[in-house]
Parts: C-alpha cells; structure tokens; sequence
C-alpha cells in the first residue's frame, strides 16, 4: 500500500524550520540548502513545496501574520474600543522571543520583496486587513466618548502604524533603546493623546 503523505504537515514542519533559521541566523543567510537539512529534506523533496525563495518568504510572512491575527482574537476577545486597539497593538509589538522572531521575519521580508510586486501585495494586503480592524475599535471608542472629538482618528491611525514598523526595526537594531517596557511606554502614550486631543 503507498504511503499516505500528509502534505499540509510537511509544509508547517518546513515553515517551522524556517523560523528556526531566521531565528539563529536571520533571513538573508537563509539558503535552500541549509533548509532541507533542517527540515529533514532533500532539496528536490523541498523543492515540491517551495519551488524559490520568494515562496518561502511568503509562507513565513503569512504565519507571522496569521500567528499575530490569533493572539490577537484570544486576547481581545470580548473588549472594545481603546481596550481593543491597545490590545491589538500590542500582539504586534516585538515585546517576547515570538514576537522577535516574527519581526526578523517581517524585516527579512522587506529586503527581500521591494523589487517583487506579488510580495508586496501580500504585505499591503495584510496591514490593510489590521489597519481596517484597528480604525473599527478607534470608531467604536469615538462613539463611547473615549477619545476626544477633535483628533483625527484616519491620521491618527497613521501615526500608529508607522510606529508600530519602527519599534519591529528597533527592538531588532537598538534592543537596548527598545525594551518591552519602551515600547509600552511608547504605545500608552500615544494612546493617551487620543484621550486629549494631542496625538
């Protein structure tokens, strides 16, 4: 009887030996080679599951997306408004070894996609997903009367966002300038020029 391969397990084990390599050693000295050693592979086995490079920066990146959308909904679960916002944020800041790790990934990622329009799309396709459910608590926090009438919550939002990709590069590049503790700080107080109209 031919054996049964489970072909969705042998992709998670690949991705999960990427992250691995990432981890030791950061993306750019990630080779095909190395990865099926890794993994347990042979290249051309590898190779069924992720014919170049690209791709399998593209599964990692969708895990580190997927694996931020997940802790977010556990831990926001029933909040709302600026709880929710702050929560959310906070699943993407890089404050533990996970989050580090998927911030290697996302910074690998951007070096390696900014000439590929395909990669790109998976990006921008990802933040638009968190920008739209970021601004849905903001409004919500609007209309419960948390946030102060004048601040322009579209910009606001910007501001968020950009800084949210600042603290990824930092906590990798200037550790020492971005403890989790930083970060936080960082966050509450934006968050709290919302409350008073300064953001």
């Amino acid at each position: 009887m031919p054996k049964i391969v489970d072909h969705d397990a042998r992709r998670e084990e690949i991705i999960e030996a990427v992250w691995r390599l990432v981890a030791r050693r950061g993306f750019a000295a990630l080779n095909m080679r190395d990865l099926a050693a890794e993994a347990g592979f042979t290249n051309g086995a590898l190779a069924r599951y992720f014919p170049t490079k690209a791709a399998i920066l593209r599964a990692a990146l969708e895990r580190a997306n997927a694996a931020t959308e997940q802790r977010a909904a556990r831990t926001i679960a029933g909040a709302n408004g600026l709880n929710a916002f702050r929560k959310f944020c906070v699943e993407i800041m890089p404050l533990d070894d996970e989050r580090l790790n998927e911030a290697r990934v996302v910074i690998g990622f951007w070096n390696y996609a900014v000439a590929d329009q395909e990669l790109i799309g998976v990006y921008d396709q990802a933040i638009s997903r968190w920008r739209d459910q970021m601004l849905s608590y903001l409004h919500t926090a609007a209309e419960a009367g948390e946030i102060n009438p004048s601040c322009d919550l579209d910009a606001f939002l910007d501001l968020a966002m950009a800084t949210l990709m600042g603290l990824q590069i930092n906590a990798i590049f200037a550790a020492r300038l971005t403890t989790p503790s930083r970060q936080l700080r960082i966050l509450d107080g934006l968050i709290a020029g919302l409350q008073t109209g300064t953001s």
